[in-house]
């Protein structure tokens, strides 16, 4: 039997499964790792743009100054939805919709809109994070790559939904700094209950590629310093449940909040909209700047996260600052910004965990802030695998045995509800026969 893929594959010297084997390797060669260098490049330029060039020198401006970009930050992705005529961009939600329902039709023109609304609401400041947008950015280079090669008769035989996820892959490991928790994570958005594994191969290729090249470009640092021992004994485990129930009641709580906000600003004209959100959101950061001595609620938080884990704030004054934290998030997402949340959740976690150490006091604020990190991440995205294979890639074996605990009790309390409502339960519908 002779296979026609570049190389002649005879009976009896290689088992036929090669030249399958041969064909997939070639695939993932010419498509996952331009993917993944594709994408780690423009995950590290969004996040220079958004961090470095705007707010790294916006963010160092007098106070007075400095909040009121915010304001400008929210009316200008406000003005480019009213543009596209629609209420809101969920940018991780489209990721999602496209997965189940590949577009037929992409256009550069309204991609860029989208990225333009991103790039102001993050880099002038609003309370959002780029977690969010490399995922659907990586997710775009896929579509649009797969796209201006499918008539290349080697690079043929990759789904739209397989080009989706690769390239989602690669962007979340980028901006995460964490190529196997940006895989999973990938594989598991489309769905609350399951995970699409086919595409693990090509997308793990992709994501190690854009993680290299974005550590390149920006750092390959961890986002937060999780620490790399925990106590494991059974005031440890169950201090970790209590972290996992407060995690997944949190979450129900945030994404209900949110969809009421939006609900209830859904008829106000979109400059109206735009300008309440700005001034709230700035509001928040003002009493922030006022009581704990810098604006710690705009952007995705990461400085505060920071903080969080060297005991900068413990108790009722996390809890104070984790307040002021939602409230800029609903203010930011309630009304017309445009970026992601899968950041802001590594910041509300942190201060969830801040929050609760005093009355765990068997573990260390920074263990805390790491299974609360985890266990809010898993609720929030019904992203159980992620989370675990977080703490283990960040933190490491001690701290997995802790936060798994945890997880699996704030994604069973959190199911149902996650920042992506376009989610399915599974894959494939499942029949169970009973004899």
């Amino acid at each position: 039997m002779t296979f026609r893929c570049g190389l002649r594959f005879q009976r009896g010297f290689f088992a036929p499964g090669w030249g399958r084997k041969f064909l997939e390797f070639r695939r993932i060669i010419l498509l996952a790792v331009p993917m993944g260098l594709m994408a780690g490049a423009g995950v590290a330029g969004l996040e220079m743009l958004c961090n470095w060039v705007l707010w790294g020198h916006l963010g160092a401006l007098p106070v007075a100054l400095r909040l009121a970009f915010p304001i400008s930050g929210l009316f200008i992705s406000g003005y480019i939805l009213h543009v596209l005529r629609v209420r809101s961009v969920g940018l991780l939600n489209e990721v999602v919709v496209h997965y189940h329902a590949p577009p037929t039709e992409l256009s550069l023109k309204k991609d860029a809109l989208k990225l333009t609304a991103c790039v102001a609401t993050v880099g002038l400041g609003a309370s959002a994070g780029l977690g969010g947008p490399s995922q659907w950015l990586g997710a775009r280079i896929g579509l649009y790559l797969s796209k201006y090669t499918a008539r290349v008769r080697y690079l043929r035989g990759l789904s739209p939904q397989h080009s989706l996820l690769i390239g989602a892959a690669a962007g979340v490991s980028a901006i995460f700094r964490a190529p196997l928790a940006g895989t999973l994570l990938a594989l598991e958005t489309p769905f609350s209950k399951d995970v699409d594994a086919t595409a693990l191969l090509p997308a793990s290729v992709a994501a190690i590629f854009a993680h290299v090249v974005h550590g390149l470009l920006v750092d390959s640092q961890p986002l937060l310093p999780f620490p790399r021992s925990a106590p494991w004994d059974l005031r440890a485990v169950a201090s970790s449940l209590v972290l996992g129930v407060a995690a997944g009641l949190l979450s129900r709580r945030f994404q209900r909040i949110l969809m009421w906000i939006r609900a209830e600003t859904e008829h106000i004209a979109w400059w109206s909209r735009a300008l309440a959100g700005g001034v709230a959101t700035s509001a928040t950061a003002f009493v922030a700047w006022k009581f704990f001595g810098d604006t710690w609620t705009l952007q995705a938080g990461a400085p505060l996260a920071h903080a969080l884990f060297n005991a900068r704030f413990l108790g009722l004054a996390a809890f104070a600052l984790l307040a002021l934290k939602l409230a800029s998030v609903w203010a930011t997402f309630g009304t017309s910004g445009v970026a992601g949340l899968l950041v802001i959740t590594l910041t509300v976690g942190s201060l969830l965990g801040a929050a609760l150490q005093p009355m765990l006091p068997h573990l260390t604020p920074a263990t805390a802030c790491g299974i609360a990190v985890c266990a809010y991440l898993a609720a929030n995205y019904n992203a159980p695998l992620t989370a675990i294979a977080l703490s283990a890639e960040w933190g490491g074996t001690e701290l997995l045995s802790l936060a798994w605990v945890a997880v699996v009790i704030a994604a069973w309390i959190g199911e149902g509800l996650a920042n992506t409502p376009a989610k399915v339960g599974r894959r494939h519908r499942r029949v169970i026969q009973h004899h």
